[in-house]
């Protein structure tokens, strides 16, 4: 007999099955093949998991990798103000909700006019702005009305502060801990470690399944600029500055040179006095002196010659000193002779390293010299206004990714808040403040960079 085909059907959760032979129908066989409404991929590296400790994913082998880097990078005259500054730029004037892409106006709508306007919302806007420029990771946070209908502020978390519990059973990330102590060894389970449910940001049911919850009020959404093969903290490009050695040359330097000059001699003259002078000059004043009264008539002579030599107000005069020519066949004049040392500091020793060093940092902050002031006889920068406009344009320009990663939470906030319910294409946007050209009768002028719908 022919073997007759088994017909299967979905049934939601489990599978029926036809067996035509036996004219049976079999129910609740597990599922078989592809899930609808499957969770994305994500893995996580076996060896981040196997040094997990205390319940903790460290970041770096001591879990103090942000402390560390916030130590050396605070030595640098650069790292931080460009830091501060692109975040800053990134920020702008502030945000704005439009009824779509085309708009430049603020919606009439009071909840999102008071969200956006919030203090708490100025307050997160910069500081994942500037963790997002120091880490390209951010750990913020939305908490819900008590009764979890709305998302009513969001909050940021000092990423250096967080990390990643260990893996749930089901080998996902859905807790962070935050600890201001990681340095000094604080793991998961101290009373001092703050524990906070994390959402997947691939969930394609992400706004359903938080509402779906009961009885929590806050939530991380971990937001991060992507990096290669980092899973789980991702590591900035202006970190290569670091890792390559050139911080540590850049540090080194201004320690070269600061030690430099105070162990260095402050020795500016120096001067010869013929033995016989003292003798010829002083005579019986010399010949009769103790030891302590020839040392008495040195100093004293020494004082007047430098008082000549480096008062102010003798700027300019003439230093007399006495000479002669040698006794007998010596024809070499004698007398005190005033050498000028030469300063071994002012040659500029280390300014090319130091320029060199400088240009890669730069590269791997990605900053413009021109857009932020930067001007240095070894490194080319340009700091006209046109320059300085082109620079900001292109600045602006490679902004949205960061600027969009920075919204996604707000974006949650859109859909859980139904505001997309009342405006389907609601779009926020950036106010930037730009330099105008003479000829438009105005210094600065605003426009609105879409970032996110």
């Amino acid at each position: 007999m022919a073997e007759q085909p088994i017909h299967l059907v979905d049934a939601g959760a489990s599978q029926v099955a036809y067996l035509p032979s036996a004219a049976a129908v079999v129910s609740g066989l597990p599922r078989i093949g592809p899930v609808p409404g499957n969770k994305p991929s994500q893995v996580l590296p076996k060896e981040a998991l196997q040094a997990a400790q205390g319940g903790v994913i460290p970041w770096g082998e001591s879990n103090d990798l942000p402390q560390k880097i916030i130590l050396q990078a605070s030595k640098s005259t650069i790292i931080p103000r460009a830091l501060t500054d692109t975040a800053t730029l990134w920020r702008g004037g502030g945000l704005i909700a439009s009824a779509d892409e085309e708009s430049v106006k603020m919606v009439a709508d009071r909840e999102i006019k008071q969200f956006l306007g919030s203090i708490s919302m100025q307050r997160y806007l910069l500081e994942a702005c500037l963790d997002m420029a120091w880490w390209w990771n951010c750990f913020p946070e939305f908490i819900l009305s008590r009764d979890r209908k709305k998302i009513v502020q969001l909050h940021n978390n000092e990423t250096a502060d967080c990390r990643w519990a260990k893996p749930n059973k089901n080998g996902e990330l859905d807790t962070v801990l935050i600890n201001a102590d990681w340095a000094n060894g604080a793991s998961a389970d101290d009373e001092a470690t703050i524990r906070i449910p994390a959402v997947n940001p691939y969930r394609y049911d992400l706004v359903d399944w938080i509402r779906s919850q009961k009885n929590v009020y806050k939530y991380v959404y971990p937001i991060s600029f992507p990096s290669p093969g980092k899973a789980h903290y991702q590591l900035a490009a202006w970190d290569s500055a670091r890792s390559s050695g050139w911080l540590d040359v850049l540090e080194a330097i201004p320690l070269f040179k600061k030690y430099g000059l105070q162990n260095q001699m402050t020795l500016r003259y120096h001067i010869e006095v013929p033995s016989e002078y003292w003798e010829k000059v002083y005579g019986d004043k010399w010949r009769n002196a103790t030891d302590e009264g020839k040392k008495i008539i040195r100093d004293e002579f020494l004082k007047g010659l430098m008082d000549s030599l480096t008062d102010v107000k003798n700027a300019h005069k003439a230093v007399l000193t006495e000479s002669w020519i040698g006794y007998g066949t010596d024809t070499t004049p004698r007398g005190i002779i005033i050498n000028v040392l030469d300063d071994k500091i002012k040659d500029g020793k280390y300014n090319l390293d130091m320029a060199e060093g400088t240009s890669h940092l730069l590269y791997a902050l990605g900053v413009d010299p021109t857009l932020f002031g930067f001007s240095s006889a070894g490194v080319n920068s340009t700091n006209g206004g046109s320059n300085k406009r082109e620079a900001f344009w292109i600045f602006l320009s490679k902004a949205g990714p960061y600027r969009d990663r920075i919204l996604e939470p707000l974006r949650i906030v859109a859909e859980y808040n139904g505001w997309y319910d009342r405006y389907p294409d609601l779009t926020f946007s950036f106010k930037d403040t730009i330099l105008t050209t003479l000829d438009t009768g105005a210094s600065t002028a605003e426009v609105t960079t879409p970032a996110a719908k």
